[in-house]
């Protein structure tokens, strides 16, 4: 099973090689990387060449257009995602791999853990990237964080991909809705460690209210609109 791994990147200069180092590690063979360069004012396009063919610059400025030229961009049956500030588990790939062994399953998300962290981290982390995405998959509401996920490329195109409109909340919003197509996982064994640089620069409490503030928009039928991308300083 061939496996692609997308990752959206924006003046990643300095993150994006422990990253790709990470990938280079896995114990499954069969995948490649593809980074969406967003037009970088620094060397994320050199640092991404020296561990992948396919880095693809684009004009964007949110990760779900990128993604979404990712997908198109591959031929693989499945696509996973990651982001260029995370470092993902060596048996990452693996975990995905066997999940998606059972053809009902279209979508996979994992927990996520802070890198260089806290205590606060530590605890934020397993409450609200952990704990909360198991809680609320019993409950049939799926949220698949792409820092940490992948999708059958089949059931992704026929859904339609990430809404391009949504300026956040758009990994939620396709975890909802991809899945009439069949089976969602969560798994608490597919781990990656993600930088906790936005919580550091803007606060927990200003990021939580964001998050609140366009959950209860996106469930109203509302405009998902909030600055989230490019909040934070690369």
């Amino acid at each position: 099973m061939r496996i692609s791994v997308v990752i959206p990147a924006y003046n990643e200069e300095s993150s994006i090689e422990r990253c790709l180092e990470s990938l280079k590690k896995q114990t499954y063979k069969d995948y490649d990387i593809i980074v969406i360069n967003a037009e970088s004012t620094d060397k994320t396009a050199e640092v991404s060449a020296r561990y992948t063919d396919n880095v693809i610059t684009a004009k964007t400025g949110s990760p779900g257009p990128a993604r979404n030229l990712g997908v198109k961009s591959s031929q693989s049956e499945v696509i996973a995602f990651t982001d260029a500030d995370t470092i993902v588990a060596e048996s990452w790939l693996s975990e995905i791999a066997k999940k998606f062994e059972d053809s009902k399953v279209v979508g996979v998300g994992g927990v996520l853990r802070p890198l260089d962290a806290r205590l606060l981290d530590r605890i934020m982390f397993k409450i609200n990237s952990d704990l909360w995405y198991r809680l609320t998959a019993v409950f049939g509401f799926y949220q698949l964080g792409t820092p940490n996920c992948a999708y059958r490329r089949s059931a992704f195109l026929a859904a339609g991909g990430f809404d391009e409109k949504l300026s956040m909340l758009e990994d939620t919003e396709l975890s909802l809705r991809i899945k009439k197509y069949g089976r969602i996982i969560i798994d608490k064994n597919m781990v990656v460690y993600n930088s906790a640089r936005r919580f550091k620069q803007e606060g927990y409490i200003r990021v939580f209210l964001r998050y609140l503030k366009e959950y209860v928009n996106l469930f109203m039928g509302k405009a998902v609109s909030s600055k989230h991308f490019d909040t934070i300083k690369h």
